[in-house]
């Protein structure tokens, strides 16, 4: 959704995102960041209408809040830099903590002038050179920015491309959503971004966000319940990440592309034949440094889990138990998610539960009022 309200705030025409449910604060806050560059959004339950602004965005009268999203920073970073003037973007405490030089040093090499790697920073447009790099082993983001970011492009610019690449169905995403908004560009180890006129469809469905599916597995776990119907995450990436882990049948599961369930997914598997979960190093740059955060998460209750350089390694046939001491969620989301999880059956203490809502409003009281783990 995020994407989609980058793409349709660039575009002249009407778009209708029609969603489930109610957007997480970290949409939210990409949605309040394109208004003040001009976009109009019309929010209804469960629909947005979305147009962008006459002529093209402009540049805001105050700073950009991203709240708790690095992806926000990021995509409205590279928006930003397409602008001739000074644009300031902050967010909260936990987002200043997070590195965002691999973004920083691409616009800089663009041309453009940003204050520092870590928000709060100012970015300085216009885009005045043609040539950048962006390593792809750190995240999937700074490209996508980019290609999100090109139709404010002056001219065409040429993006090379290295390390091996991570979180690619992200990617993946960005490239389909832009394609079919009128991105005519291909990927290889050199992009090519030129100038172009987004095009979004009038009316865009949203699917559910596949990456809380194993936190309803893991709650499904505990309590022998069926939360929601699986069968339409099959075929999905985490679908079939988290359908080896859980079968058994591989010893090693990689989260090259999956990062974001980690936490759960270590639960899951130390619940179940346990294993090793490997190719995540890039976990440890996200709200927290989720492999150390899991660990100690799942260590307050009772499971343990060993760090390994790229991961997690841990044994099966663990079950949790009562944490002895308050579990601290970090300031992020998915871990706490993962915690409260755990607490519906064992009980426990969490504090900073709330950051659940930045990806799902109501996430506690939907799935606390027959558990009473907290």
């Amino acid at each position: 959704m995020i994407r989609w309200i980058a793409l349709a705030s660039q575009s002249e025409s009407r778009t209708n995102l029609i969603f489930q449910g109610t957007p997480g604060r970290d949409i939210e806050s990409m949605a309040e960041c394109m208004e003040k560059m001009g976009a109009s959004i019309e929010r209804e339950d469960q629909e947005w209408a979305i147009r962008g602004k006459k002529d093209g965005l402009v540049l805001p009268e105050s700073y950009l809040d991203c709240g708790n999203s690095a992806t926000t920073a990021n995509f409205v970073s590279a928006i930003a830099a397409c602008m001739d003037g000074p644009v300031e973007i902050d967010g909260d405490q936990t987002l200043r903590n997070r590195d965002l030089s691999p973004m920083a040093s691409a616009l800089r090499e663009l041309g453009c002038e940003v204050s520092s790697d870590h928000l709060p920073y100012t970015v300085s447009g216009p885009i005045s050179k043609g040539n950048s790099s962006i390593d792809e082993s750190c995240s999937s983001q700074t490209l996508s920015g980019m290609i999100l970011a090109s139709p404010g492009f002056p001219s065409e610019v040429k993006i090379s491309l290295q390390g091996e690449a991570v979180s690619r169905w992200y990617r993946d995403l960005t490239i389909e959503s832009s394609g079919l908004s009128g991105w005519a560009g291909d990927y290889g180890k050199v992009v090519y971004l030129a100038p172009w006129t987004v095009g979004t469809p009038e009316v865009i469905e949203i699917p559910e966000e596949t990456s809380l599916f194993p936190i309803s597995l893991l709650f499904d776990k505990l309590h022998g319940t069926k939360s929601l119907n699986y069968s339409k995450f099959k075929g999905t990436p985490i679908s079939e990440t988290i359908e080896m882990a859980i079968s058994g049948n591989s010893r090693k599961i990689s989260l090259r592309d999956s990062s974001d369930v980690i936490s759960p997914l270590a639960a899951l598997m130390a619940m179940g034949n346990g294993g090793e979960i490997v190719d995540a190093p890039h976990a440890r740059g996200k709200e927290s440094n989720r492999i150390v955060s899991t660990i100690k998460m799942l260590s307050s209750f009772g499971i343990e889990v060993e760090e390994r350089t790229g991961g997690l390694a841990m044994s099966g046939s663990q079950q949790p138990s009562a944490p002895s001491e308050i579990v601290g969620c970090n300031n992020d989301h998915r871990l706490a998610m993962t915690a409260a999880v755990l607490a519906t059956k064992v009980g426990a203490s969490l504090s900073g539960h709330e950051i659940c809502d930045v990806t799902h409003p109501g996430f506690l009281g939907m799935i606390t009022p027959k558990y009473s783990g907290m």
